[in-house]
């Protein structure tokens, strides 16, 4: 490992839309994290639990600023929550994510 600190990135499902679907394990990773990025509609589903954190949106066809925004808070050493809606390892984020950190390695 280089000088550079090692942060933590939490890919983050909120479920099929509405505060309800969203799980236990979703809410702690989300309240572990200081910096949350996603898209604007789902930031707004979940605005009541990222009142303090930093917090950074985009739009539509934004992804790969969104994945790019959340690998560079991990990399700067801060613990980050990429929120995507449903499971984030079937249709959304996660993939583009290993996808960028590999190219950033």
């Amino acid at each position: 490992m280089g000088t550079e600190e090692r942060g933590r990135l939490y890919i983050v499902g909120i479920g099929p839309g509405g505060r309800e679907h969203v799980t236990p394990a979703a809410l702690r990773a989300i309240a572990a994290s200081e910096v949350v990025v996603g898209y604007t509609t789902y930031i707004r589903l979940i605005e009541d639990i990222v009142t303090g954190k930093e917090v950074v949106t985009t739009g539509m066809t934004r992804e790969v600023q969104r994945c790019t925004k959340a690998l560079e808070a991990a990399s700067s050493g801060r613990t980050a929550a990429l929120i995507c809606s449903g499971d984030p390892g079937i249709y959304a984020m996660a993939g583009l994510v290993f996808e960028l950190a590999r190219n950033r390695s």
